[in-house]
């Protein structure tokens, strides 16, 4: 994660980073219930929907706050 981030705690930043908890815990659930190739599909069809909410690039952050979110928040394992 960033160093910026942790000074820099905007309103973008912190609706990037609820999305990307909401994001993760969905693609665990799908890839479980569903399996990779469908979560996969999921993930990329909400990036896109979030894209145009949060502006260019923000799937890049947001996949970012998501990889975090799993290293340091979560108990889950693949």
């Amino acid at each position: 994660m960033p160093k910026k981030l942790v000074t820099d705690m905007s309103d973008r930043v912190q609706l990037e980073m609820a999305e990307a908890r909401v994001l993760l815990y969905s693609y665990f659930a799908a890839k479980r219930t569903h399996g990779k190739p469908q979560a996969d599909r999921f993930l990329a069809a909400q990036l896109v929907k979030l894209e145009k909410l949060y502006g260019k690039s923000s799937d890049v952050r947001i996949k970012q706050y998501m990889r975090h979110v799993k290293d340091t928040e979560t108990l889950y394992e693949e």
